[in-house]
């Protein structure tokens, strides 16, 4: 769950932040200064030696990080920025990814 849009996951990357974006427009915009030629297009996600992923993989422990600073969802109080796709690398299957250079 990334509230409110995967953008926000890549941000957290590149920077700590817990500002709540009311659109992913907002989050799009603050990422495209770490990478400005992303796009959310399975190409960008997928090009064979030049993904998205490669990109990303050696800031992944620092985005853990980040994401582990934020609050958890509140649904009494749902515009937090939050995010919980730090837990699926603490999965038993993921783990050596995140211990990887």
């Amino acid at each position: 769950m990334n509230n409110l849009c995967l953008e926000f996951w890549l941000l957290l990357h590149f920077e700590m932040t817990s500002r709540y974006y009311d659109t992913c427009d907002g989050a799009l915009k603050q990422l495209k200064k770490y990478l400005p030629d992303y796009e959310k297009t399975s190409k960008y996600f997928t090009k064979q030696d030049h993904d998205i992923y490669l990109k990303l993989k050696p800031k992944l422990k620092n985005a853990i990080e980040n994401a582990s600073k934020l609050k958890a969802f509140d649904l009494d109080n749902p515009k937090t920025a939050m995010t919980q796709m730090q837990l699926l690398f603490e999965t038993d299957e993921l783990k050596s990814v995140v211990n990887t250079k």
